[in-house]
């Protein structure tokens, strides 16, 4: 594939990966805020908080490393020949 032939993808598939990253980037976002917000209130005997790392992770690192997945294979769609 060249791009200088002036590939046939139309606007359509360009503007939902843009759609797909700015509601992603939001996403990613709002998760950033909830771990850095999310303490755990632990129970009057001191448990419930066990997992509460984990979720932070997955709350933003995670979603991170989700939403580039997801970018990448959007991209990987949208650039794609379909001779």
């Amino acid at each position: 594939m060249s791009y200088g032939d002036g590939g046939n993808s139309d606007l359509a598939k360009h503007v939902g990966c843009i759609a797909l990253g700015l509601l992603g980037s939001a996403f990613v976002i709002m998760m950033l805020f909830g771990a850095v917000a999310g303490d755990c209130a632990p129970n009057a005997d001191g448990t419930g908080c066990e997992n509460d790392g984990s979720i932070n992770f997955l709350m933003f690192p995670g979603s991170l490393i989700l939403l580039i997945g997801i970018g990448i294979f959007a991209a990987w769609r949208v650039t794609k020949d379909r001779d």
